[in-house]
């Protein structure tokens, strides 16, 4: 917006928290604190401030601000799989909740056959405050930017760990997880349980599975197959196709994630078995389309809301430790796993 400069018919100029300061007659620092969230200012002089500005038609500048305050408001998040329905869901409430903070989220994809690295690398030119990176593989390279205590931004893994990395994460349970699903599928009397898997390079797939192996085993069982390559709905059809054509009929399904569940489930309708009369599924996340009518997957919840919190609060504590952050599960009963038996 432009105001009249005066005495110069024609041109015009940026109004400016000078304008804004005069209009509300008050200084110009009560103007930035009220544009603020969280600066201490009155109710009424911030009032009286927006007033001023709504009629002047003033925008601040975020950026000016930032350079005076040396804090940009924005939050890096970094994404590699918004294939999978989880991460949209995850993206859209991680911006939802910076909002409610006064900040702002900067969206960067990644290309996971590349360094984590780079993509931070190029986030930081963008004077961000934090960030926060969802894909990250078991090799590698610690993702950093720079030492905290010095000055550097804290860097934030969501949904994923590095063992034996001394780095902040916020998660689920992924492996006792693994074995809540066992526990389902075994007390439903399954007895041919298969895990159709994600990329095996992850913590996620290694965590679900581990625990639900490790489950198996206490029963004196062990699984029937568990092909894995990534946390794709195509996949979850063609490895249930696959085990078929092997003549490997399972009597219970654990995917990895819902969309491969998703997969599992119109895989199994294809060959003409009956869920969950003759095969049991279950997944993990509880994606939105898990509670659809064509499917009313049971599954793993992830508390997606209590993680974000928590990822949030960890990036604003000065010494938030190392991850992972682990949050428990909770199983979400609908209609695709079979009664428990007596």
């Amino acid at each position: 917006m432009t105001i009249k400069t005066p005495g110069s018919p024609g041109t015009s100029q940026r109004v400016t928290s000078h304008d804004v300061s005069r209009e509300a007659g008050v200084s110009q620092s009560a103007v930035s604190r009220a544009f603020t969230p969280g600066a201490r200012i009155s109710p009424e002089m911030r009032q009286r401030v927006f007033d001023a500005a709504q009629k002047l038609g003033y925008k601040p500048n975020a950026i000016a601000r930032s350079l005076s305050t040396q804090r940009s408001g924005i939050v890096a998040l970094i994404v590699g799989e918004l294939h999978n329905p989880f991460y949209p869901q995850a993206l859209s409430q991680f911006a939802q909740a910076l909002e409610a903070r006064g900040k702002r989220a900067l969206l960067l994809t990644h290309d996971a056959r590349q360094d984590i690295q780079e993509t931070l690398d190029a986030a930081s030119s963008y004077q961000i405050e934090a960030a926060i990176v969802f894909p990250t593989r078991l090799n590698s390279t610690a993702p950093s930017l720079g030492d905290v205590s010095q000055g550097g931004v804290p860097v934030l893994l969501f949904n994923r760990h590095l063992p034996g990395r001394e780095l902040l994460s916020v998660a689920c349970d992924n492996h006792s997880g693994g074995r809540l699903a066992a526990q389902v599928l075994l007390n439903s009397g399954a007895r041919r349980l298969a895990f159709i898997g994600g990329d095996p390079d992850t913590s996620t797939h290694q965590d679900r599975l581990n625990g639900f192996v490790e489950r198996l085993a206490e029963s004196g069982l062990g699984p029937l197959a568990t092909p894995s390559l990534s946390f794709r709905y195509d996949w979850g059809v063609q490895a249930t196709l696959d085990l078929h054509a092997a003549g490997h009929l399972p009597d219970a399904v654990f995917g990895a994630n819902d969309i491969i569940a998703i997969g599992v489930l119109d895989a199994l309708r294809s060959l003409g078995r009956r869920v969950p009369e003759e095969v049991s599924v279950i997944g993990f996340d509880d994606i939105q389309e898990s509670a659809r009518l064509a499917y009313r997957l049971t599954t793993i919840r992830q508390p997606l809301e209590a993680m974000i919190e928590d990822a949030l609060a960890a990036l604003g504590d000065p010494q938030p430790g190392f991850g992972p952050r682990l949050h428990p599960g909770e199983l979400i009963w609908r209609d695709t796993v079979r009664a428990a038996t007596a």
